[in-house]
């Protein structure tokens, strides 16, 4: 198995007046990336100044040459103008990669050679379209599907895309699991008809194989593998309500997440299962909102739940260890909760533990200290680091909302 060569660890989050910032581990400040076009503007009777311009969800590219965000001015209400920017990573320059035309900005991801964009824009009354930008032919987007729930994943040479949609806007609503050509939208197989209860189907990082999640004949669940070349597919294990799996960095692991009951984002149990052999281990065994791998393959780390007092709690979980290590408890901030809640499709584009494995990175609110001791008025989320060892106390970068690292490098 190859080794894989590790980036340097970036972070790059939304702070101060919506702007967007990025950092390392050894900087002391962080460098300021984007900044309001009415910047030291004064309205006068001449002159007047546009309202503030919010930047959101920035992503780090694969070559980490720049970070794309979304670009929003104005309201619904009057008039909207969206924008997706390229930043470049050293903050001197900026680029309008596409204009979005007032549809609102969901979430995107760049494709494995950092020359396309993907983004899920709302365009009207709950319609979701996904749309490629290309750095070759920057201005525009194309539509490539439409429907509500929408996820997706690219392949691992960028020249697929892996749908899960549901034709929200017939009368008769029905669901597919699809191949797409990612720059004509063109259908290259249709693998499913029946998906069942999941959301992104993910490629394996080494091989052309997909998981996603079949319905059975009997209303439960069925999580797959597909052979994205030969058509073939295997089940690996069924669940009565929805499953959420990721893939180990080196592709040798799929973890996955089981509910007790349709219709719950709740996970009862991650468990893991070793392609090389086909065993099926359980790995987290409490409630569980979300997962993700370190890089190294070697251990998850997971958000359990406490529900009685409403927030959550990161924990370190090796993978071959009976024992979890708590981390940290913290109430998430309202971007924050949303990453959560569709981890598997941001664990692809956004991810919260550092590209070598050292730290997490969490926006939100510190139990028993800013909630008991700040100013409720005053109160505002904040952008924490935490080292992934035992005692670490995490480390406040500054106010913000969001916050990501850089992407794992490739196989070396």
């Amino acid at each position: 198995m190859q080794a894989r060569a590790l980036s340097v660890p970036r972070l790059v989050y939304t702070g101060t007046d919506d702007n967007v910032f990025t950092r390392t581990l050894d900087e002391a400040k962080s460098r300021q990336l984007t900044w309001r076009w009415e910047e030291g503007g004064v309205a006068t009777e001449e002159r007047e100044v546009p309202p503030h311009l919010a930047h959101a969800w920035p992503a780090w590219a694969p070559d980490e040459q720049r970070v794309a965000c979304f670009g929003m001015r104005g309201s619904e209400k009057s008039k909207l103008e969206t924008l997706l920017y390229l930043v470049a990573s050293n903050g001197v320059e900026s680029w309008e990669l596409a204009n979005l035309a007032g549809g609102m900005p969901i979430y995107g991801n760049w494709s494995p050679s950092a020359t396309t964009f993907a983004a899920l824009i709302q365009r009207g009354d709950q319609h979701l379209s996904l749309e490629t930008a290309s750095l070759e032919q920057p201005g525009k987007t194309t539509p490539l599907v439409s429907g509500a729930p929408l996820f997706w994943s690219w392949s691992r040479r960028g020249d697929r895309l892996a749908v899960h949609v549901r034709d929200s806007r017939s009368a008769f609503p029905s669901a597919r699991v699809l191949l797409l050509e990612p720059v004509s939208g063109r259908v290259l197989r249709e693998i499913s008809t029946t998906p069942g209860e999941f959301r992104v189907p993910t490629w394996s990082p080494r091989e052309d194989l997909l998981s996603y999640v079949e319905n059975d004949d009997d209303g439960g669940n069925t999580l797959f593998l597909f052979d994205a070349d030969s058509g073939e597919k295997a089940p690996i294990s069924a669940a009565p309500g929805m499953v959420a799996a990721l893939w180990s960095p080196d592709g040798r692991f799929l973890a996955f997440g089981e509910s007790a009951r349709p219709g719950s984002a709740t996970f009862t149990s991650v468990k893991i299962v070793d392609l090389e052999t086909g065993r099926i281990t359980p790995c987290v065994t409490e409630p569980t909102s979300s997962f993700f791998w370190l890089p190294s393959g070697d251990a998850l780390c997971y958000l359990s739940i406490d529900a009685q007092r409403s927030h959550l709690c990161w924990n370190l979980q090796p993978r071959d260890a009976d024992e979890a290590l708590e981390l940290v408890r913290f109430l998430p901030s309202r971007e924050q909760t949303l990453v959560m809640s569709f981890f598997d499709q941001y664990a692809l584009s956004h991810p919260p533990v550092a590209p070598d494995g050292s730290a997490v990175t969490f926006a939100g609110y510190l139990l028993d200290r800013e909630l008991l001791s700040a100013d409720p008025k005053n109160l505002a989320a904040r952008v924490y680091v935490l080292d992934l060892k035992k005692g670490a106390e995490p480390r406040s970068v500054g106010r913000g909302q969001f916050a990501c690292w850089n992407l794992p490098g490739v196989p070396a």
